[in-house]
């Protein structure tokens, strides 16, 4: 086949408007190879972009790689050269090599777990990551998984972690799970399925396979593109190892070259987003909906949306809380089960907010929805409009809160000394919103947290109790609060109410909540460790019961929770997964509709803990100065059970009622 050459001598490019003029440079041509090679010589340690074109009249160049010249000339072969009719190649200088940075995200993997890339940023263990975006039913995916397991296996115990990133529109975590078990994969690397397709449209990732290697001292990207060049399933004498030799070459501290090729595969199936977006009809709707609910004035959120300029000047962050899973504050796995208080973004609505912020969080015309908002005056500024005033309102007691530090939870106890009652809802009315981290009411001197009543999260409002259930409240019964404030740089003061709401008459089943729980001290968790579990499994019901809400509980170093329901014919059910445990949302979570668990069934409760350095909402407390007991909460520390956030729980809440 016939080869042409372009050499491209004192090519121009621009840098911030002004011409940049390259060095002359030189294209050589070698058809003598077998593959055709290219040879480049110029400056050594100056940077290339090698591109090639069909003709000499073509309105685009394609670009094949980049490359920092190590030594000059240096070489590339075309590996799909001999399916050309011809080619012509150029060699354009770049002013400066090209930056590009990892970006925080966190997503589930095939097995449930939650993977979060800037949990490894301080990890002595993972000196890189490596990035793979593939797909179900890409024959190159298929072709380069033996070169991508063997890539895991020669390179994780050189502190090199891989992940493979699945976000094509089609697949599910199902047929994820079930292609990984097809190609041998099952147990890893890990799959993580980017449903709302945000991490590969951040890493402008387009084809499956392709590879992200980033550094994790600093967060640089030092290769990016194909695994190598093979044609097929099979490497040849001259197929070029691109990832690998990146790595070798950023383990032994040496120029990475080249950084930047360009991968083959398949296109990854990206969902249609609309090219204008519109932020009166939809983006500030949306807002209202999923973030207005704590970023108002008066709120827990540090700042508030109260027009366009304020939520387009925190772009940027919002897009950053999206990725990362931080926001909107939801913490169960969407894969099992659905919850009435699901307060989370849907994956479309997920890329269309990020989609607006990406195109500049554009104002557009219409109004403004977010401007003039009157002052919030439903739950939780007030009684819920739901269920109105309380027949019975019981105050807590006026609590001084300081301006600054980290406050140790308060115990509150009060005797009731009302009539006893049947109560369809129990509501915490907060006194100081911003204040409030969480407040509890329990039956019970001895252990509020054990039996409790109802308990106010910012965010989450769960209503009145569950359809055709009450509970009971005796005269004499000793209601405790656990009350957890949060400085906010003002010294102020919480005088927050237990409202309770009576049935005229009592139908339906008792509302009972238990736990599985372990307050024994045989569990202890080690000192640095990152993954320590623990797994109990309740006493099986002695009939059909309706389960109706569960909530997983510990403390800051909690890592992750699940709930499984073990049936009598030796089948399980996950009824609930928090592959991200987050202290600071103490969230209940109510089925949209209750389980059934026949006579015989037992829950099963798994809890994680993260006693480590990595653990970093551990160490935001560990490294506060202005914690006097911030040393209870050093890594170093071995762990038992206790009531003081330094110490830990392993408590799994759920509510029931009997099934008729």
């Amino acid at each position: 086949m016939h080869r042409l050459l372009m050499a491209v001598v004192g090519f121009s490019v621009l840098l911030a408007g002004q011409p940049v003029f390259s060095q002359p440079t030189q294209v050589t041509i070698d058809r003598n190879a077998g593959p055709t090679r290219i040879g480049i010589a110029g400056q050594v340690g100056a940077t290339f972009n090698l591109e090639s074109a069909s003709s000499l009249t073509a309105t685009g160049w394609d670009f094949q790689l980049t490359l920092p010249l190590t030594n000059s000339p240096q070489s590339w072969f075309d590996a799909y050269a001999a399916s050309a009719a011809q080619r012509y190649y150029r060699a354009v200088k770049l002013a400066a090599p090209p930056e590009e940075w990892g970006v925080d995200f966190r997503l589930i993997d095939q097995l449930g777990r939650s993977r979060w890339l800037f949990y490894h940023t301080d990890d002595t263990n993972v000196l890189a990551m490596v990035l793979i975006f593939t797909g179900n039913g890409c024959q190159k995916v298929r072709d380069m998984m033996p070169a991508i397991k063997a890539l895991t296996n020669q390179f994780t115990p050189q502190k090199v972690s891989f992940w493979l990133v699945d976000a094509n529109q089609a697949d599910n975590r199902s047929n994820i799970l079930v292609e990984a078990t097809s190609l041998g994969i099952s147990n890893g690397p890990p799959i993580l399925h980017d449903a709302a397709q945000l991490v590969a449209r951040t890493y402008n990732a387009t084809t499956t396979p392709e590879a992200v290697a980033i550094n994790m001292a600093d967060s640089a990207v030092f290769y990016r593109g194909a695994i190598d060049d093979r044609i097929g399933s099979n490497a040849v004498a001259t197929t070029q190892h691109y990832l690998s030799n990146a790595l070798v070459n950023f383990l032994a501290a040496q120029p990475v070259s080249p950084t930047r090729t360009r991968p083959s595969g398949c296109d990854i199936g990206f969902a249609a987003l609309s090219p204008s977006i519109s932020y009166s009809t939809e983006i500030a709707p949306l807002l209202q909906n999923k973030c207005v609910r704590c970023h108002s004035p008066g709120n827990i959120a540090p700042w508030a949306m109260t027009n366009h300029a304020i939520v387009q000047a925190q772009a940027a962050s919002i897009k950053q809380e999206i990725l990362s899973g931080r926001m909107p504050p939801w913490h169960a796995d969407h894969f099992y089960q659905s919850f009435t208080n699901d307060i989370s973004l849907s994956p479309s609505n997920a890329a269309l907010l990020v989609k607006w912020i990406d195109d500049g969080a554009p104002r557009g015309g219409g109004i403004d929805p977010l401007t003039n908002v009157p002052p919030q005056t439903d739950y939780p500024f007030a009684w819920p409009a739901s269920l109105g005033t309380p027949d019975i309102i019981i105050p807590i007691g006026n609590q001084a809160i300081p301006a600054s530090g980290q406050i140790d939870y308060r115990y509150v106890f009060i005797p009731y000394t009302g009539p006893s009652v049947s109560l369809r809802a129990a509501i915490i009315l907060p006194g100081t919103v911003p204040a409030v981290h969480h407040l509890v009411a329990g039956t019970g001197a001895d252990d509020v947290l054990h039996s409790f009543m109802t308990l106010y999260v910012p965010g989450t409002y769960l209503g009145a109790f569950p359809s055709n259930t009450y509970k009971f409240l005796a005269n004499g019964t000793t209601i405790g609060f656990q009350l957890h404030y949060t400085a906010i740089g003002v010294a102020t003061n919480d005088a927050s109410l237990l409202g309770l709401y009576t049935n005229a008459v009592t139908s339906g089943f008792p509302l009972i909540q238990t736990s599985v729980a372990d307050s024994s001290a045989s569990w202890t968790i080690p000192p640095n460790a990152n993954e320590y579990q623990w797994v109990r499994t309740n006493a099986a019901f002695t009939t059909n019961v309706w389960l109706h809400e569960v909530y997983p509980h510990m403390h800051t170093r909690g890592s992750r929770a699940k709930y499984e329901a073990l049936y009598t014919n030796g089948t399980s059910e996950v009824l609930l997964s928090v592959p991200g445990y987050e202290f600071h949302w103490q969230t209940t979570y109510r089925f949209t509709q209750p389980k059934f668990l026949p006579k015989g069934t037992s829950i099963k409760y798994t809890c994680a803990w993260d006693n480590s350095v990595l653990n970093q909402e551990l160490m935001e407390v560990f490294t506060d100065p202005d914690n006097p007991n911030n040393y209870r909460y050093s890594p170093t520390n071995s762990v038992k059970w206790g009531e003081q956030t330094w110490q830990e729980m392993f408590i799994g809440y759920y509510s029931y009622s009997l099934a008729p």
